[in-house]
């Protein structure tokens, strides 16, 4: 009996470690594909054009396609927060439309949106894993460990930050009476492999086709008493900026579930697009999720002036919550990083404060807003910035978590 359940828990943690390399070889697609639609509808096409509007128009078409595609298949995936409450609340996550999910997760980030690719992924990689989960004999009695496994691994390819995929899903809370999610020692085990396994694939695929996935490293890390003392202000900074995001979010949830309400989501689609167009006509960087906007920052900032970094800055939380209430579905961790580098970098040009520093603790007292997860946004922030800043982040984060700002409401809906 004894040897029969050795057997059953060394073939279930195999069946973790070849799930996370199974979620990194999806992950790593996605993004590739992603990258390859981007590059052709916004390097290739335009190089042999010559068309003010251009973004105008693509991005209208984009909306256009979106709208019609959600129409047909009703295929709209969940915000990453969604995702995470639908497995741990009701132990199961649909599975009926994989590819309709992908595809509608694929369109708005190759058409430019300021969104995230977190969301759509975590949705289409749990719904695999229920269905596989089901059919597997080793894991079919332990599938809500599985799917914790899987959600670890999932966050851990899609940000490349093993660190954040395992800690991020324990610091998850449903409503104000439920405890946070707790792990035993067999959970920790198997989330660890999967997180592990899933890793190693990404590094062995971006070694092999010679490509990179993550967030960019910022350096200039001059931390003297006159960043100390700006310390604690530049958190509440950081955290009012994620209550400004939150704001947006409010307004325009209220603006689009009344166009969708009233015109069906095709016409909200469309708008949400001719929005982004236009904002990206004048200030390219608002548009797409904010990877290669991070690169473009470190090595020229200095073409900005501070004031308008913070400006480029709060129009992408305004932009993000346009595209995600319109009906352009995707996560907003990413853009909302970029948010806060920019935001942090004017307020460095401005106030002759250290660039990094400033970033830093801005974007971390954003995200601790938004997230309410403190340690979770440090790990997460350990892939731009240096692990002397890690105090500061965590302060940042925790005064942002602390912060009321009642968005719960708008989690658990489609609009």
């Amino acid at each position: 009996m004894y040897k029969k359940i050795l057997i059953n828990n060394i073939m279930y943690y195999l069946v973790c470690g070849l799930s996370g390399s199974v979620i990194a070889v999806i992950v790593w697609t996605f993004l590739r594909l992603m990258h390859i639609g981007i590059n052709l509808i916004w390097t290739q096409i335009p190089e042999s054009l010559n068309f003010k509007y251009y973004s105008l128009v693509v991005c209208a078409i984009g909306g256009l396609i979106l709208g019609i595609f959600q129409k047909l298949t009703n295929a709209i995936p969940d915000e990453l927060d969604t995702v995470i409450a639908k497995v741990k609340k009701d132990k199961f996550y649909p599975y009926d439309k994989i590819i309709p999910l992908c595809i509608s997760a694929l369109i708005p980030l190759i058409f430019g949106g300021s969104i995230g690719p977190e969301a759509g992924l975590t949705g289409v990689i749990v719904g695999l894993c229920y269905w596989a989960g089901k059919n597997m004999k080793h894991a079919r009695e332990r599938i809500p460990e599985l799917m914790n496994a899987v959600i670890s691994s999932s966050l851990s390819s899609i940000f490349y930050a093993p660190l954040f995929g395992l800690i991020a899903p324990t610091e998850e809370k449903f409503d104000n009476t439920e405890k946070s999610y707790s792990i035993n020692s067999s959970k920790m085990l198997s989330n660890f492999l999967a997180v592990l396994f899933s890793i190693g694939t990404l590094f062995f695929l971006n070694t092999l086709f010679g490509v990179s996935i993550g967030l960019p490293r910022i350096g200039d890390y001059t931390i003297t008493n006159k960043e100390r003392l700006w310390g604690i202000l530049l958190s509440i900074l950081g955290a009012l900026f994620g209550v400004l995001y939150t704001l947006f979010g409010k307004v325009t949830y209220i603006i689009f579930s009344k166009i969708q309400s009233k015109y069906g989501i095709i016409v909200s689609t469309i708008l949400g697009g001719i929005v982004l167009g236009i904002m990206g006509m004048y200030m390219p960087l608002v548009m797409f999720s904010g990877e290669a906007g991070i690169i473009e920052l470190q090595t020229e900032y200095q073409k900005y002036t501070g004031w308008a970094l913070i400006t480029i800055g709060t129009l992408k939380l305004l932009i993000t919550n346009v595209c995600i209430k319109s009906g352009w579905k995707g996560g907003h961790f990413f853009p909302v990083i970029f948010c806060g580098i920019s935001i942090g970098y004017g307020l460095a040009l401005l106030l002759n404060l250290s660039i990094a520093f400033c970033a830093a603790v801005i974007t971390a007292g954003l995200l601790g807003a938004t997230m309410k997860k403190p340690l979770s946004v440090t790990l997460l922030l350990l892939l731009c910035f240096d692990i002397r800043i890690v105090p500061w982040m965590l302060i940042a984060a925790f005064i942002g978590s602390v912060i009321p700002t009642k968005q719960e409401a708008l989690k658990d809906s489609n609009i």
